[in-house]
């Protein structure tokens, strides 16, 4: 049985009618015979209908996989950094599938290089968790936002190119890291459904890259087929968003 653990911001952590990516992985793990058990303090989603952030929802489009995560609507790596060590520990992932950093650039307003410094804050205290621990880290995601802001643009692309390099010069046989270029098949206007957060077809993109790297790198299922399925869309009504603060 192999553990794995979730850990992001809202683009993971999903929320009201969302199917997730999660859902999407685990689906695909789970079919090519990957014996898995996601892991994390979480099982939820956040309700878009409702002001409140980190509200216990659950009206997942199909509730029939594994929902255990460690996700949450704006989490940075600034926060994360200092909670992962006791999370490894109390939930015991054998690999962590990690896609934090866009909040980072843009509510926290850290630059590229105080971004990667957090990066490694958090790898750090992931490994003292678990020193044998094989982590993914995903790339930051095209959003609407950054298509309209050539300056912000520019800071994700520098701390995607950042986080390349970091996971080379951080890698070792005991606890490699390797990237997972979750941003590469994305495209925020025909992928979100508000810009920044991935629909259906968003969602199988970044399942998507996580499996062909854990495919590719750690001998863990097969890679996803292409083309991509045609699949259903969220349904409208479960996104009536309301004013809340603008975290991922």
């Amino acid at each position: 049985m192999l553990n794995v653990m979730i850990v992001g911001d809202s683009i993971s952590h999903g929320s009201s009618g969302d199917w997730t990516w999660r859902y999407r992985l685990w689906k695909h793990l789970r079919a090519h015979g990957v014996e898995l058990d996601l892991v994390g303090p979480a099982n939820d989603l956040d309700n878009a209908t409702t002001a409140e952030v980190g509200d216990g929802d659950l009206t997942y489009c199909d509730p029939a996989f594994d929902q255990d995560h460690c996700a949450r609507w704006g989490r940075p790596y600034l926060e994360e950094m200092h909670q992962i060590e006791d999370k490894v520990r109390a939930h015991r992932p054998d690999v962590l599938l990690v896609l934090l950093g866009i909040n980072d650039l843009f509510w926290y307003g850290l630059g590229p290089e105080e971004n990667e410094a957090n990066v490694r804050a958090f790898v750090a205290a992931a490994r003292r968790g678990n020193p044998a621990l094989r982590l993914v880290l995903g790339t930051l995601l095209d959003t609407q936002r950054a298509r309209e802001d050539v300056e912000f643009n520019a800071r994700v692309s520098e701390f995607n190119r950042r986080l390349v390099l970091l996971a080379e010069e951080l890698h070792t046989d005991a606890s490699p890291i390797v990237i997972a270029p979750t941003g590469a098949e994305f495209v925020a206007a025909a992928h979100t459904w508000d810009g920044t957060h991935p629909n259906a077809q968003g969602e199988l993109r970044i399942a998507a890259a996580f499996a062909d790297t854990l495919a590719g790198r750690f001998a863990v299922g097969v890679p996803y087929p292409r083309p991509f399925p045609v699949v259903e869309e969220i349904p409208a009504e479960a996104k009536r968003v309301v004013p809340r603060p603008e975290r991922t």
